[in-house]
């Protein structure tokens, strides 16, 4: 399970990295990208905090960022998830986790659970910013996992 959640945040850190570069590289100013890529890593950074016991009010989740900004983010909390990953002592993640969300509503799920959560957030979001992109006439980059895997 390790392996493969590993493996999902690679994934997840290529396709997000792809389209900061798609952002960076036709100088995007578009509040709602911005908005949304921000809200993609502001969420794995809550998450893994929930996870860990830390606070997540530094981190707001619909925050506009500037691109260099965004990428020491992604970069941080992807090495962050990794190592998280590689380090936790259990191999099933079935761990119990109580948090609140940013509402101060307690839930309690599985790390499993969570770690899902957040790849499945990431591409629910990266497919939003393709759409977004679209619309004000740029090509998209292909951020799929079949792609990913293709050139690994």
């Amino acid at each position: 399970m390790k392996k493969h959640f590993v493996d999902l945040f690679e994934y997840n850190d290529w396709a997000n990295q792809r389209m900061l570069i798609t952002l960076e590289k036709n100088e995007i100013t578009d509040q709602k990208l911005i908005l949304l890529y921000g809200h993609i890593v502001s969420a794995q950074i809550v998450w893994l905090n929930r996870i860990k016991d830390l606070p997540t009010s530094p981190f707001p989740l619909w925050e506009e960022y500037k691109v260099r900004e965004l990428w020491s983010m992604t970069e941080e909390s992807t090495a962050n998830w990794i190592y998280y990953l590689n380090h936790h002592k259990m191999e099933t993640f079935e761990e119990m986790i109580f948090y609140k969300n940013s509402e101060g509503k307690k839930y309690e799920n599985t790390i499993r659970e969570i770690i899902t959560q957040v790849i499945n957030h990431s591409t629910y979001h990266r497919a939003q910013m393709a759409m977004r992109l679209k619309e004000i006439g740029i090509q998209p980059p292909s951020t799929d996992y079949i792609a990913y895997r293709r050139i690994r």
